[in-house]
């Protein structure tokens, strides 16, 4: 504790350990107040430092006020917005006549595993038709093509191949951006 506390606090013992208190008094402009008026009490400085206190303790409860206020408010809306989703579901979010407990959501079938073009293949030599674009693949040294295969066969990312092959992810991206450039290479000097 400094000083200027010691000495507030001796004129006032009943104020110690007061959070309210100590928060006002560690403000810069209060302290200046509080000198003033230890080093020359009157009842002009103390009626400042009373205002300034009621400031303090004003801006204090209203930030609480607001703070609850709005912790309740968000309460009470959570339960309207819960209440009304249980009243007025989505058409997907409905549970079915069936009884089973399903929603139609649930009937729904998932055809994730069909979005990738290159299910049925293990390598991009597999998927090419073009034959330039084929050749060019064949030149690319080993670990080049079996990156590009992880990367657009199996759709690993860089993270996930370099897991894979022990080696860094900036090496595989290095690698992978200089087979793609040795393909676009070759391809444009066909063109």
């Amino acid at each position: 504790m400094d000083t200027l506390m010691t000495r507030f606090y001796k004129h006032y013992p009943h104020l110690k350990h007061n959070k309210a208190v100590d928060s006002f008094i560690s403000k810069e402009e209060n302290r200046t107040l509080i000198e003033q008026f230890l080093h020359e009490p009157n009842a002009e400085r103390e009626h400042e430092l009373n205002e300034a206190f009621k400031s303090h303790y004003f801006d204090i409860r209203f930030t609480a006020y607001v703070s609850s206020s709005l912790y309740f408010h968000s309460v009470n809306f959570d339960k309207k917005h819960r209440t009304y989703s249980e009243r007025h579901p989505l058409t997907l979010d409905k549970k079915t006549d069936q009884g089973d407990g399903q929603a139609f959501i649930d009937l729904v079938p998932d055809h994730s595993d069909s979005l990738s073009p290159f299910k049925n293949y293990s390598t991009l030599a597999e998927c090419l038709e073009d034959d330039d674009l084929l050749a060019g693949y064949m030149a690319l040294t080993e670990r080049q093509q079996r990156i590009l295969d992880l990367a657009y066969v199996q759709e690993w990312s860089d993270t996930e191949i370099a897991r894979s092959m022990g080696v860094s992810q900036q090496a595989i991206s290095k690698s992978h951006k200089k087979a793609l450039n040795a393909l676009r290479t070759l391809l444009q000097k066909k063109e």
